[in-house]
């Protein structure tokens, strides 16, 4: 410990001796008040300096790293908002409703766009909120349309890549992210971690229930089983997803927010359409 401060040590020795001597001259020569006046004002502007250039080098510091946690902030955005798109419908027929009409469960206004060092973006707009029932029998009429098996196996590598990505970032960016969204991302990849875990449980359930089906059943009792096996993975599937969802509402909202009230004052900007 000593080793590493003796530079600091040596460097305080000279300046108490100089002190001392300047003091011990001043005394002799009967000029300690001109001394004193004197350290005074040395110590005032050696502290104002010191001081302005902190506060300027501090300034570019943050002007350094302002761009680079832009594109974090975006690249977080985008990574929510492709898992988002994988995992929810853009539309869902109506219900109650014998005609074409559709109910909008998010909408993207356009594509993420580059003018240069320029870029142009536009997140997705979620119309239906996590806190509504409906989310839940949307996702659910998705998981039906696509296939239970085929939605629980997108929506894993989907929870995958979102999580790799996260995890990625916050591993060789973090540092220089806020201490808010840290902690939200922190949560979010937690809630993709469980989420993911029982989507694996969910389908390795529905195929146990098939593969414990007696060998002499009819191919109608087959087809009975399969499609209650399959309603049953894509009922909790909804509910999986749901909670997905709700856990990306908090840093997907901190995200466009920060994002909004930096326009202008960094390369990226909204798309407006």
């Amino acid at each position: 410990m000593v080793r590493r401060n003796i530079g600091t040590v040596l460097v305080a020795a000279a300046v108490i001796v100089i002190l001392l001597v300047a003091f011990i001259l001043a005394l002799a020569q009967d000029k300690l008040p001109e001394l004193t006046l004197d350290l005074a004002v040395y110590l005032f502007a050696t502290t104002l300096a010191v001081f302005v250039i902190g506060r300027m080098l501090a300034w570019r510091e943050k002007r350094r790293w302002i761009v680079a946690k832009d594109w974090l902030h975006m690249i977080l955005l985008e990574t929510i908002d492709d898992l988002l798109k994988v995992l929810l419908p853009a539309t869902v027929p109506r219900e109650g409703v014998e005609t074409d009409e559709e109910v909008t469960v998010y909408e993207v206004a356009g594509e993420r766009i580059h003018f240069g060092e320029t870029v142009a973006y536009s997140p997705l707009q979620l119309l239906v909120s996590p806190g509504e029932k409906d989310l839940q029998s949307h996702i659910f009429w998705y998981a039906s349309e696509l296939g239970p098996p085929r939605y629980a196996e997108l929506a894993r590598a989907a929870l995958s890549d979102a999580r790799a990505q996260a995890r990625d970032m916050l591993a060789t960016s973090g540092q220089i992210l806020e201490a808010d969204i840290t902690a939200m991302v922190m949560s979010f990849d937690q809630a993709i971690a469980a989420a993911k875990r029982h989507v694996d449980s969910a389908a390795s359930m529905r195929n146990e229930k098939l593969e414990d089906s007696p060998f002499h059943d009819v191919e109608e009792s087959t087809t009975r089983r399969t499609r209650e096996a399959d309603r049953e993975l894509a009922f909790v599937s909804s509910i999986i997803v749901e909670s997905v969802v709700d856990s990306a509402i908090k840093p997907k909202a901190w995200l466009e927010n920060e994002m909004l009230n930096r326009e202008g004052q960094s390369p990226f900007r909204r798309l407006q359409l």
